[in-house]
């Protein structure tokens, strides 16, 4: 899907129910288990960008961690607090390539997950969304 970042970010939102059901369907511990000797030492502070259903961000914090979960698409973000409350999450309205509103809570992280994310981002905005310190 090749589409303008905010026409994606639309797209996410009206299908976040069914997108939801898709990505709760195969656990985190599955499709990333394979990078779990890659994460700090918990508890850490992860971003995880483009958080979907909360999925990677749930696993993220049952590991210990404390998870920043960024989703810019409303629906998905809302489904995926519903789902995964946990005190380890703090769900964000943010996107790439600036990351505004994380940068300003002036945290760092020890990980950032990008699952499924880089391909909506326009080649012109990676070399600014890959440098970029949040």
């Amino acid at each position: 899907m090749t589409l303008p970042p905010t026409d994606a970010i639309a797209w996410y939102d009206r299908h976040a129910a069914t997108l939801a059901v898709a990505h709760e369907a195969l656990p985190a511990a599955v499709l990333h288990g394979g990078l779990a000797d890659l994460l700090p030492v918990a508890p850490a502070p992860v971003l995880d960008v483009g958080a979907g259903s909360g999925r990677d961000a749930a696993w993220l914090a049952d590991l210990g961690h404390d998870v920043v979960a960024v989703e810019p698409a409303a629906g998905l973000r809302r489904i995926a607090e519903g789902q995964h409350p946990s005190p380890r999450i703090r769900w964000l309205d943010n996107r790439l390539p600036a990351l505004a509103t994380t940068a300003r809570l002036g945290l760092s992280f020890d990980a950032v997950l990008l699952s499924a994310v880089w391909m909506h981002l326009a080649p012109a905005d990676r070399p600014r969304a890959l440098p970029r310190r949040v």
